[in-house]
């Protein structure tokens, strides 16, 4: 139950994006998978989950703004 959150959240995000790019979805394919890395190594409620939780927002976060850049430039193309 404690992944199925942020793969929601992911999905809520991804479907409010009207223009979703592939690689924006590699990003939030990336974060489930790193949260799932999270969820099977640690248990819940413990400091290296949250380290590892953390990590996975950050990574995805850089993800996400490499990918919005790469969509800009394509959109500046045409």
């Amino acid at each position: 139950m404690r992944f199925a959150l942020p793969l929601l959240l992911l999905s809520l995000v991804a479907c409010s994006n009207q223009q979703n790019s592939p690689e924006l979805n590699q990003c939030a394919q990336q974060n489930f998978q790193c949260e799932q890395n999270c969820s099977m190594s640690s248990t819940e409620q413990t400091m290296t989950r949250q380290i590892c939780s953390g990590e996975c927002i950050e990574r995805y976060n850089a993800c996400k703004a490499q990918a919005e850049e790469l969509t800009k430039m394509r959109s500046a193309r045409y």
